[in-house]
């Protein structure tokens, strides 16, 4: 008989990978050296293959999630969850928290725009602990005021490349705080677990190592095939979202504090990891029409020359014009009136998703549903706005232009008070070419 293999031991976590910009690159930039063009990756190839992976998460979705469920069963050290809704998700952590009020959070879209509000409303306090990380670096203290500021570095033939910095295989460490760290994974191996970061500071790897319960978000498009399928998303997300980073750059107060000054606990080795699985209503859109936005990889790319999109970050959520539709198809933000339909984001997206499209699709099935306003309705109907201003003319003149009216206009018929509106005239263009008059 021949020898039995022996039995592969599973690990008690499953691995979190953190990348960063290469070092390599980092060097090059800090020296003032361009990276030659002509040893960067293909954009288009890149594109390709991202799409394949995309499309692939979208198409085989449940399928990739019960494979996920059963491979994070495997580890012993690890509790596992499923969340529908935010409120679940915020139970959940309050459940596992203890007496522990305190967490560090990252970046993520929905950690910060969909969890956050309930964590705070159920008495967290949340720190991006990101943010705090800027203020000794005297390169960020310029902040770019808007995306015409934006380097462009993919037209310049410069494609940022990442390497895994940290990879954390275990739960003991020397370092331990009492808090927790609530992480939105950036894609996870539905094969084996594996979960995959980005940082662009080292926020995570400290919240990795030091928080004393660490719950891994994981959104249902971030579950993906296999290994090799998680890290090239991951890579991607830095690749087509690094210039968008840079319109959100510098300290905020708001988020300032100071997880270093807490004490180091004793038996720092007992800690905790949870791996928390949210819908929050991705399931309905595979069925609802949009699931194309299943296909974003949240690198926020579609940002990089979004003209409202500054406009709307002072709200504290993290923006893109892909997380103001998904927003307002959950339920926690309004119709996406402000959109312009410039169709710059479906230009800058890496897959190919048609967001101008899915706005107009919402707005549609919103008004259809509710109705319009008659303030909706005056201001989609231009021509009765311009009949209207040359029936008072020249009152309305007077009245456009008139600062104590401009607010009550604001606020009646939805015309910003500095809007510049043309001078109305009671003899119109047609009536002019009906009476025959000349000159």
């Amino acid at each position: 008989m021949g020898k039995e293999r022996p039995k592969e031991v599973v690990a008690e976590i499953p691995s979190i990978l953190v990348l960063e910009p290469a070092a390599e690159q980092r060097k090059r930039r800090a020296a003032g050296v361009e990276v030659r063009k002509e040893f960067q990756p293909d954009l288009e190839s890149i594109k390709t293959h991202l799409k394949e992976i995309r499309h692939h998460s979208r198409d085989n979705h449940s399928v990739l999630l019960e494979e996920l469920q059963r491979s994070l069963g495997q580890y012993a050290g690890l509790k596992l969850a499923i969340a529908s809704d935010v409120k679940q998700a915020a139970s959940y952590i309050k459940e596992i928290a203890g007496g522990t009020d305190l967490a560090s959070i990252n970046k993520s879209n929905v950690v910060i725009n969909e969890i956050r509000p309930e964590l705070e409303a159920s008495g967290f306090k949340t720190y991006i602990r990101y943010f705090t990380e800027f203020k000794n670096i005297d390169k960020f203290e310029r902040k770019v005021e808007d995306y015409w500021a934006l380097p462009g570095l993919h037209e310049r033939g410069l494609v940022e490349s990442f390497d895994i910095a940290k990879t954390v295989t275990q739960l003991n460490s020397s370092e331990v705080r009492d808090y927790l760290a609530i992480l939105g994974v950036n894609a996870i191996s539905a094969e084996d677990g594996f979960a995959f970061f980005l940082q662009h500071m080292s926020n995570i790897s400290k919240d990795l190592q030091q928080a004393r319960k660490i719950v891994l978000v994981v959104s249902l498009e971030k579950v993906v095939q296999d290994r090799e399928a998680a890290s090239f998303q991951t890579r991607s997300m830095g690749i087509f979202g690094l210039e968008s980073v840079l319109l959100d750059l510098g300290p905020k107060e708001i988020e300032g504090y100071d997880f270093e000054s807490l004490p180091i606990l004793a038996g720092g080795q007992d800690r905790e990891l949870h791996v928390l699985i949210l819908d929050n209503g991705r399931g309905g859109l595979v069925s609802g029409g949009y699931q194309d936005l299943f296909l974003c990889i949240d690198c926020r790319a579609c940002a990089r020359q979004c003209p409202i999109g500054l406009h709307l970050v002072k709200k504290g959520w993290v923006y893109s014009p892909k997380n103001y539709l998904f927003g307002f198809l959950q339920g926690w933000l309004p119709p996406t009136e402000a959109c312009f339909h410039c169709g710059r984001c479906q230009v800058e997206c890496p897959v190919d998703i048609d967001i101008p499209t899915l706005i107009w699709r919402a707005q549609l099935e919103h008004y259809v549903r509710h109705g319009r306003t008659w303030k909706k309705r005056l201001l989609d109907n231009p021509e009765l706005l311009a009949k209207l201003g040359s029936l008072t003319a020249p009152l309305s003149n007077w009245a456009k232009d008139n600062s104590l009216l401009k607010p009550i206009m604001e606020t009646l018929v939805g015309l910003h008070r500095k809007a510049q509106l043309p001078a109305f005239h009671r003899q119109t263009l047609r009536k002019l070419i009906k009476g025959g008059s000349r000159g």
